[in-house]
């Protein structure tokens, strides 16, 4: 096999790999937000809330040590 030929297909590997990725990553998404709502769990005020909410979650407290901020 050429080298150029190996760099061809390494490099639309990659690209590819990058699309079953993000493909599986919304697969993901979707299939929770189905199931939740198959099983009655899911409540549409809040997923909408969280969706269109753009500030960060707020902090969750921690007592491991490793994981606090040191004053």
């Amino acid at each position: 096999v050429p080298v150029a030929g190996m760099a061809l297909i390494l490099g639309v590997d990659r690209f590819m790999s990058e699309c079953r990725s993000l493909t599986n990553f919304i697969g993901n998404a979707v299939a929770t937000v189905v199931v939740a709502r198959w099983d009655k769990a899911l409540d549409p005020a809040a997923l909408d809330a969280a969706l269109n909410d753009r500030s960060p979650p707020p902090a969750v407290p921690t007592t491991d040590p490793a994981l606090q901020d040191a004053d």
